[in-house]
């Protein structure tokens, strides 16, 4: 009989919605412990989950017999709790952002190394299948020569102007759609096509006020909105190739859409998690706007405990989530076997390396938008 793995949660927000019902619909999965100080929030998990041990103190948790802990915080957490997790011996999956700082980052990276478990950081588009099947396009050439990336996030998620200030409205604190949404993205480009020298953004705030909790304004210093350009380095398949990036939280609608444009074809992932390509030659000459392109859907291939794995995700409450907490499922699996394995690394998942090189290019973002110039990415 295969060994149960014990999971721990350090927090109970995004937790609820992905990381729990994901490791919920693996064989095997224990899901074990929950530390939230909020004791509303930490009885809700623990009934939704059915969780045996709850603790308002998340040092207390680890005491615990677990295998793994999530640690699923605001960012101004992460280096203290993922700190802790490592030192007392279990594998740790720490949500993005990964840190405050590259400071911070950097600090986590020494902890990892001297670490006798896993550590990683929640980049799940990675483990998509629609995200796996344009790796294997564009390192296969099926795109020819890589032109140039295009992403473009639209969210409604803060556009009302009652919504409550928050650690989101402080820049200080990891607020913000560019380490929020933006580090996604800057995975998916590094993970994609390769490293990214050089960035220029511009970061904007609509909405510059929230009410706190006395219902007074209070200013927002984190960006609801964010325009950045990168520029691709030596170790990538596009070198000196641009990636275009546009996310903004205050929107009238939802739309996702990462496009990787070749010589040969271009691809698009959209907010479905649904896979498109349409081929060059399939476009009209001339300059005009009304031909419509010929988007044709690409099916992923899967393995069959993958296929069993995404029946599961339809028959369940992330299916609704969208590709975010779809691509949890994947990843969830794949951790599970890992610790299984006694596998130190993963292949192909986000490790604190890769997180610290995220953080100097998020923070190189955050310098451009201050001095009103492109920034070189020191490796």
């Amino acid at each position: 009989m295969a060994k149960t793995i014990k999971i721990g949660f350090i927090g109970s927000g995004w937790a609820r919605i992905a990381q729990a019902p994901a490791f919920s619909l693996i064989e095997n999965v224990e899901l074990t412990a929950v530390a939230s100080p909020t004791d509303q929030h930490r009885q809700k998990f623990m009934k939704l989950f059915d969780i045996e041990h709850g603790f308002a103190d998340w040092r207390d948790m680890l005491q615990c017999d677990l295998d793994l802990v999530c640690v699923t915080t605001p960012t101004f957490l992460h280096r203290e709790m993922v700190t802790g997790v490592l030192e007392s011996g279990k594998s740790v999956l720490c949500e993005k952002p990964f840190a405050l700082n590259v400071t911070d980052a950097e600090a986590m990276v020494t902890g990892a190394k001297n670490s006798q478990g896993l550590a990683l950081i929640d980049h799940q588009l990675r483990f998509h299948p629609a995200v796996r099947h344009m790796k294997q396009m564009i390192d296969g050439g099926e795109l020819g020569k890589v032109y140039e990336v295009r992403a473009v996030v639209n969210l409604a998620s803060r556009n009302k102007l009652d919504m409550p200030w928050s650690w989101w409205s402080d820049a200080a604190k990891g607020g913000g759609a560019l380490f929020a949404i933006g580090s996604h993205l800057v995975d998916m480009n590094r993970y994609l096509i390769g490293e990214i020298a050089e960035v220029s953004c511009n970061l904007g705030i609509s909405i510059p006020f929230r009410p706190d909790h006395n219902g007074q304004p209070k200013a927002v210093t984190s960006d609801d909105h964010v325009a950045m350009m990168m520029r691709f380095g030596a170790s990538s398949v596009a070198l000196g190739s641009s990636s275009l990036m546009h996310v903004t939280t205050v929107g009238a609608y939802t739309w996702f859409s990462f496009e990787v444009v070749g010589s040969f074809k271009t691809i698009r992932l959209d907010g479905a998690g649904r896979l498109w390509e349409v081929a060059n030659t399939d476009a009209k000459g001339g300059r005009s706007l009304i031909d419509a392109p010929r988007w044709k859907q690409v099916e992923p291939m899967l393995s069959w405990d993958e296929l069993v794995l995404q029946e599961k995700i339809r028959q369940s409450s992330l299916a609704v989530h969208g590709i975010f907490a779809v691509g949890f499922a994947f990843l969830a699996n794949r951790i599970v076997k890992g610790l299984r394995n006694g596998e130190k690394q993963l292949h192909d998942a986000a490790g604190f390396d890769d997180g610290l090189m995220i953080q100097k290019v998020l923070e190189a973002g955050r310098k451009s938008d201050k001095l009103h110039r492109s920034i070189k990415i020191q490796c």
